[in-house]
């Protein structure tokens, strides 16, 4: 997929776009899940700078409340807000929409995840292993808990990983109830989430509703490349030395954020292809573009094993049924 002619791409990292997303958050209220760190938070940060009312959906609520200190600190006039959220527990998702239900809705940012991953398959939810439940299957629940909301020009915006092209993904053992290893975990719950916003956007193509699902990476993002952050990025000598050494094809995460703050205010996408990836120019780094994801996410075999995982998650009911 080529770059569409209309779109401009922003500038490398966060502080250098400020004067492209001035005023495009103005009027604008966007959930970031799991925005007390990393790419969470320098995304936070920017859109918060951009005039847009950020609420930061975290499990920990002292976390996203440090977290909300550093952008205020930063941003004096930023419209910040706390919402509970776990994304390995579908009650917090149903407990997080039942919040939102009395909020505008511009943007939904999926960020909140595992990546750190267990050694052993830990239990998690519909059969699944701990990390396609916090990484997929309770964003899927709140998408379909909020899907009344797709009705209007809204963006949901879900985080794939350059992983994806790095590892296959199996399609029939979703489960990982056999051949378990933490790295595959991680990588098909990233391909899970990205084959499934993928085929959102198609469906509500078909369903001739005005919001969009995009799907972004940002790129191979480490904390040692990133700008010292108190109580919210303090890499040790080791973590910036290991990022040094990584640096020609790495980055940090606040250049990995653009491609989400890019997504949820870019005017540009609304025009964008169906089934629209933001990721780096480079694979692993580089200035955010439109780029094509990997032949699997894209393919009706994995979407549709995809689409059934989040039907389920729904209690077997599709918010977006033909």
């Amino acid at each position: 997929m080529k770059p569409a002619s209309t779109y401009r791409e922003p500038a490398k990292d966060i502080y250098a776009n400020r004067e492209r997303w001035a005023g495009a958050g103005d009027g604008k209220t966007v959930v970031v899940t799991g925005a007390n760190s990393g790419l969470g938070f320098f995304a936070s940060l920017a859109l918060a700078q951009a005039g847009a009312k950020v609420i930061l959906a975290c499990r920990n609520q002292s976390r996203a409340e440090q977290a909300m200190a550093q952008i205020s600190a930063r941003v004096p006039e930023a419209n910040l807000a706390f919402m509970q959220f776990d994304s390995s527990s579908t009650s917090s998702a149903v407990g997080l929409a039942a919040e939102l239900r009395s909020q505008p809705l511009h943007a939904l940012i999926a960020n909140a995840g595992m990546i750190r991953t267990p050694q052993t398959r830990q239990p998690g939810l519909l059969g699944c292993e701990q990390v396609m439940s916090t990484n997929f299957i309770g964003h899927a629940r709140l998408v379909g808990e909020l899907a009344e909301r797709f009705a209007s020009p809204m963006r949901f915006i879900g985080l794939g990983s350059l992983s994806t092209r790095l590892l296959a993904t199996d399609h029939e053992n979703l489960d990982l109830a056999e051949d378990y290893h933490p790295y595959r975990a991680y990588v098909q719950s990233k391909a899970a989430v990205q084959a499934f916003t993928l085929a959102l956007d198609h469906r509500l193509r078909q369903l001739e509703l005005p919001a969009r699902s995009l799907t972004i990476h940002p790129g191979y993002a480490l904390s040692g490349l990133t700008p010292q952050v108190p109580q919210i990025n303090e890499p040790d000598y080791s973590k910036r030395l290991i990022g040094q050494l990584q640096a020609s094809f790495a980055q940090g995460k606040h250049e990995g954020a653009v491609a989400l703050v890019e997504a949820a205010l870019a005017p540009e996408l609304e025009s964008a292809p169906r089934g629209s990836y933001l990721g780096p120019r480079y694979l692993s780094k580089g200035p955010i573009t439109l780029a094509r994801p990997v032949k699997a996410t894209r393919g009706k075999a994995l979407q549709s094993k995809v689409w059934e995982l989040f039907v389920k998650a729904n209690e077997g009911v599709d918010p977006f049924a033909l």
